[in-house]
């Protein structure tokens, strides 16, 4: 095949692929204007009672459920934060089809059945814990990311001489999520009666955002004293947006050990895995030995405590 033949081909398939981008583009960006800026204000949208629609998204949620024990508050708070949206059949759906997968992956790499039934019972409780946390800690990220710039919202309409339950509306109206739907959850509970304290202890509640402490207690202190609120709000803007800007740079210095970390607390099952898959008769000495059970006890807690200690050296307070 010639130069130029090889030039010809090459030039359409970037013609192509530039075409389909653009043409995706136009799609995405078509689709995201007539979009609502945020879920609750989409729920709004088709519902014409405000108050259940409320109800609605506090249920979906998981709020104000199991309160019978403090664990199960615990586990209500921490779904509650998540923002995962509970609908059963869907749950289901991914229950089965999860544990028939991590059935056959046990299956297939362990084959003593003294701990191929343990694991594939930790695996199973794990994997719904791992995606919930996941999930929570993307969605604290952007709600710490997106907090000062609602908060400079809210300061533009004090300034124009709104009062703070118009500012904290308006929040709900012009953020995206997760921003908006929580401070518009926070708008409906004012409008419904609850007080500014207790309705921001609920929103801390919800969201588990350290930085609303520090939200709340400003309006706290600025409601019994008095002061100028959007002189305090425009500082605590300031003041998170540097500790974030703070908490970035620490996370970009301790990239290279977290790396390392996560390469390392995975590399050895990645290893057993490519020799039972090159060699699958490889550790069959090991099970037959009767040690097997054992030796896997002993190996797995003595990478506990050294990624434990990995992960307490590459994380960092501040």
């Amino acid at each position: 095949m010639s130069l130029s033949l090889l030039l010809v081909y090459g030039t359409v398939f970037i013609a192509a692929l530039i075409s389909v981008e653009a043409v995706l583009r136009g799609y995405i960006r078509t689709s995201a204007r007539h979009k609502a800026v945020n879920h609750r204000l989409g729920l709004l949208d088709g519902s014409a009672d405000h108050r259940q629609t409320y109800g609605e998204m506090l249920k979906e949620r998981g709020v104000g459920e199991w309160r019978s024990l403090p664990i199960m508050q615990r586990l209500r708070r921490f779904y509650t934060q998540s923002g995962i949206k509970f609908d059963a059949s869907r749950f289901a759906l991914y229950a089965i089809a999860g544990a028939v997968a991590v059935w056959l992956v046990v299956q297939f790499l362990v084959p003593s059945n003294l701990i191929r039934i343990p694991i594939f019972v930790v695996v199973c409780l794990l994997i719904p814990v791992v995606v919930v946390w996941r999930a929570r800690a993307i969605r604290m990220r952007k709600f710490t990311q997106k907090l000062p710039e609602a908060l400079d919202v809210g300061v533009r309409s004090l300034a124009a001489g709104h009062p703070l339950p118009a500012a904290i509306a308006l929040i709900g109206r012009e953020m995206p999520d997760p921003i908006g739907s929580e401070f518009g959850l926070l708008s409906d509970e004012l409008t419904y009666g609850v007080v500014l304290e207790d309705a921001l202890v609920n929103l801390a509640d919800r969201v588990g955002v350290e930085d609303l402490n520090l939200l709340a207690i400003s309006l706290s202190v600025q409601a019994g004293t008095g002061g100028n609120l959007v002189e305090i709000l425009q500082n605590l803007s300031k003041t998170l947006r540097d500790r974030y800007m703070l908490k970035a740079k620490v996370k970009a210095i301790s990239s290279e050990g977290r790396i390392t970390a996560i390469f390392m607390s995975i590399y050895p099952f990645l290893l057993y895995g490519m020799i039972k898959t090159l060699s699958p008769t490889y550790f069959d000495p090991v099970w037959e030995s009767g040690y097997g059970p054992t030796v896997v006890s002993v190996l797995l807690a003595i990478m506990a405590v050294g990624n434990l200690i990995l992960y307490k050296m590459v994380n960092f307070e501040y």
